[in-house]
């Protein structure tokens, strides 16, 4: 039997592949996702990009994301509006992996009309401790600390600010 084109048979098969997309970018992100060797938020001082030292223990008590990007990843480039709109609301540090140097950020930021607070990791070292290779990787950590959620690759805000919503039933 020969099926009709009707709007709500498109309307139909169009959400089964929006469906489809999320599943496989879901199994994707998990599968490239880093392991942490402790899966609580490491004892690290870092420098902010504005010149300002800080502790990431200093953000005990409230959730927070850690996004490694780099500047010239195209998906990071997609990804780093979600984020800069995502830290309105919720504590972000951003750690801008071989993006060159403190005015090359600043002015890329800039360009970008990036918000976000960020910290230059010019040689990789954070982006090793954590285990992070592939960009952007973005790790949700709960009020006391503890990795509740790791995605790689773009990830929409509806789905960060869920993720952060939940990680407060894993305190």
């Amino acid at each position: 039997m020969k099926q009709k084109f009707s709007p709500k048979n498109i309307l139909i098969e169009a959400l089964k592949l929006i469906v489809m997309i999320v599943i496989v970018a879901n199994v994707v992100s998990y599968i490239r996702k880093p392991e942490l060797a402790d899966k609580n938020l490491p004892d690290l001082n870092v420098t902010m990009l504005e010149g300002t030292h800080k502790s990431l223990q200093s953000y005990s008590g409230k959730p927070l994301v850690v996004y490694f990007w780099g500047s010239w990843c195209p998906v990071c480039k997609m990804s780093s509006p979600v984020i800069s709109d995502l830290s309105k609301d919720h504590e972000v540090v951003a750690i801008a992996v071989n993006s060159g140097s403190d005015e090359d950020l600043k002015h890329f930021m800039k360009t970008h009309d990036l918000h976000f607070p960020v910290v230059n990791d010019a040689d990789g070292a954070i982006a090793r401790k954590f285990g992070v290779d592939t960009f952007p990787t973005t790790f949700i950590f709960n009020s006391k600390g503890t990795n509740t959620f790791t995605d790689v690759g773009y990830t929409t805000s509806p789905s960060l600010r869920f993720k952060i919503w939940i990680s407060h039933y894993f305190d």
